[in-house]
């Protein structure tokens, strides 16, 4: 009888359902992050996945699977924008730095992480698509998913100091789009309330 490990075929599956298949959920929650909707994101993840298993067998260390499989959805996720010729609305940057200095007052990145501690998750993402990709996509690399300087200059094909000056300058961005959107939502809470303020002053006459 031949045994099963002997099938080359079976060999591969086993070890793609081991390195690829794991991270199914969180390469989802990264395409959502950077599709226009959830249908979007599945059909990326799909078309990754279909990419990683045609090409799983060149795929030589285990240990930089994680990597790999990221960095084929970017580049999907880059194929269907261009194909649909959808582009992400760019916040002027010096306004999103200005606005950031505002924030931050020039203090330490760790005021950063105390400000997106205290936002839930659509307020990250709406304010991650305000801002360019090359930006967004590493600081979702690095704050959001985990991956290490080196693993993220794998995935984005760019030197380590561009990936660490990318974060820098995306955190910069995100706090500047975050505050930009609180700016917007107080100016609207007050327009209502001077709002409701007339009406109210109306009725009353």
């Amino acid at each position: 009888m031949v045994s099963a490990s002997s099938d080359p075929s079976l060999d591969l599956r086993s070890r793609f359902e081991a390195l690829v298949v794991p991270h199914l959920d969180r390469l989802l929650a990264f395409a959502i992050r950077r599709s226009d909707s959830v249908a979007d994101a599945e059909d990326a993840v799909q078309e990754a996945f279909v990419r990683a298993w045609l090409g799983f067998a060149d795929l030589r260390d285990d240990g930089l699977a994680r990597p790999w499989i990221y960095r084929i959805l970017r580049t999907v996720l880059s194929d269907f924008r261009e194909k649909n010729g959808r582009r992400q609305q760019l916040v002027f940057i010096t306004r999103l730095e200005d606005a950031h200095d505002e924030l931050i007052g020039g203090e330490h990145d760790a005021l950063f992480s105390e400000v997106v501690a205290r936002l839930d998750s659509e307020a990250i993402h709406r304010a991650l698509r305000k801002i360019p990709e090359d930006f967004a996509a590493a600081v979702e690399l690095h704050d959001i998913d985990g991956f290490k300087y080196a693993e993220i200059a794998e995935i984005v094909s760019v030197p380590i100091g561009t990936v660490m000056s990318r974060i820098a300058r995306g955190r910069k961005l995100l706090a500047g789009a975050i505050m930009a959107e609180r700016g917007t939502a107080a100016f609207e809470q007050s327009t209502d309330a001077l709002a409701e303020r007339r009406t109210s002053r109306g009725g009353a006459r």
